[in-house]
């Protein structure tokens, strides 16, 4: 039998729904009654929410009881119920209006036919299972069960493929009405939510031949010290900078919020300082310790992160966070920043350090690309870069990290735009506490973290020694 508390938690869940209804109105005065139709927008096992066309259908009264009849979602038979309004509400820019209102009269069978489909478009369910399993990521696809990845797996979870209106049932529940109409209008989104005490997820809607789809990464709330993710302890010295440009790079995946998170953190415990980041969704709430941080969500209180950063040199800041560095004014007023005195750290795209410096002086028509690279030498601090890595035991990943410190030579090499003598410079200057992804990797295959086949998957360098390893 279910306890108290569990029923409580799924009488009061309201989940996303698109279903007709049909309601009647009794006048008080004249006794007539008159029939009229809308939309149930989202239902509970207490009451709904009714969408109402004002171009077609007259405004509810607050306290008026409704006749409502409608089906729910794969059934043939109906529910009859009488509703109480007991809210009212216009909605933004349209011609309608919602009305919420709770069941006063409803069979204890129609109930508990309420509850199982809520129970069936509950997202919490499915979310409470992406925490409990470990997993990075979850995926919501049309005409497949909801799938985890876990450890870099793809692992399909036991339930029922979903359709098109599961899915948008299942994660418009979480959303409010202007991210559905700007999903609705621009067909991408991305917006982040905390779940719970520990957990945050960030989400991304998309479509695919005309189906939404949505990717939900799961973050923990924690934040966890550099040891215990492995960053590189030369990090929090890049973190402790004055000025410059610190890079961290790597690709989709690969941990690089979570670096800056502790970078940002880190001077947030230690310094007094005015810190802006600039996110696309915020994943980590930082608390102001020592400093003053500014979480700024593009989307939500900018509408890019080039305005934004124009914008936030005007904010009195001495440590600015990008979230993602992806066009030509971005790019600019980074190096601006870094230039005039702030430090910057960025994350940005690329598959090795070479190419995030060469892909960052090709957003530039070519012409600029020495100035560029001359600008990138005289700021640049640091670059990181990053892989997430299964371990030998299946138990999660480790983080392998390159470590550039923007010491003469390197600047040298960027300036004069000789990239390929990068690697050699990293490899001979272990007195900066420079690092190669090969000695990273090594060193987990050496105690045995990770085995050789993942070694040579993500290390080009160990196809050359692979004889040596045997």
């Amino acid at each position: 039998m279910l306890s108290y508390n569990l029923i409580n938690r799924r009488k009061n869940l309201r989940v996303y729904t698109r279903i007709p209804v049909v309601y009647e109105i009794k006048s008080i005065q004249d006794k007539t009654v008159r029939k009229k139709t809308g939309v149930i927008k989202n239902i509970s096992a207490d009451g709904v929410c009714l969408e109402i066309d004002l171009e077609i259908d007259e405004a509810l009264a607050l306290n008026s009881e409704l006749n409502v009849k409608f089906q729910l979602p794969k059934e043939d038979l109906f529910i009859e119920a009488v509703v109480k309004i007991n809210w009212i509400r216009a909605v933004t820019n349209k011609r309608n209006f919602y009305a919420g209102g709770i069941f006063t009269k409803i069979g204890q069978n129609e109930e508990q036919r309420i509850l199982q489909v809520i129970e069936r478009l509950n997202i919490n369910k499915i979310l409470n299972q992406v925490i409990k399993a470990g997993a990075s990521d979850l995926h919501l696809v049309v005409d497949q069960p909801p799938t985890l990845r876990i450890n870099g797996e793809l692992q399909m979870m036991e339930m029922a493929e979903l359709n098109p209106e599961d899915i948008a049932n299942l994660v418009y529940s979480l959303m409010d009405e202007e991210q559905i109409t700007r999903f609705e209008e621009d067909k991408e989104l991305d917006f982040g939510f905390q779940y719970d005490m520990h957990n945050r997820f960030r989400v991304n809607l998309h479509q695919q031949r005309g189906f939404m789809e949505v990717t939900f990464r799961l973050i923990s709330a924690k934040f966890f010290s550099f040891e215990e993710l492995k960053i590189p302890d030369v990090t929090k010295d890049l973190a402790r900078q004055k000025d410059g440009l610190v890079l961290v790079v790597g690709p989709t995946g690969s941990g690089k919020t979570t670096t800056i998170a502790a970078m940002v953190e880190l001077i947030n415990q230690e310094r007094k300082a005015v810190v802006i980041t600039l996110e696309r969704p915020i994943e980590y709430i930082h608390n102001n310790v020592k400093s003053i941080i500014k979480q700024r969500e593009v989307g939500v209180d900018t509408n890019s992160f080039s305005v934004a950063l124009k914008s936030s040199l005007r904010q009195d800041p001495n440590v600015i966070v990008v979230g993602e560095m992806d066009d030509i004014e971005t790019v600019k007023t980074a190096l601006i920043a870094a230039e005039a005195g702030y430090l910057v750290i960025a994350s940005f795209h690329a598959p090795n350090t070479i190419q995030a410096i060469d892909r960052m002086a090709s957003i530039f028509p070519v012409e600029n690309r020495r100035q560029v690279l001359a600008q990138l030498a005289n700021c640049i601090r640091g670059i990181i870069f990053q892989l997430l890595i299964p371990r030998r035991d299946k138990n999660g990943r480790v983080l392998a990290s390159e470590v550039v410190i923007g010491n003469d030579a390197v600047r040298t090499i960027v300036r004069k735009d000789e990239l390929i003598q990068l690697p050699t410079i990293v490899q001979t200057s272990g007195m900066y506490h420079m690092q190669t992804m090969y000695d990273s990797i090594r060193k987990y295959l050496n105690e045995g973290i990770i085995d050789e086949e993942t070694a040579l998957l993500y290390s080009e360098e160990f196809s050359q020694y692979r004889q040596w390893l045997k």
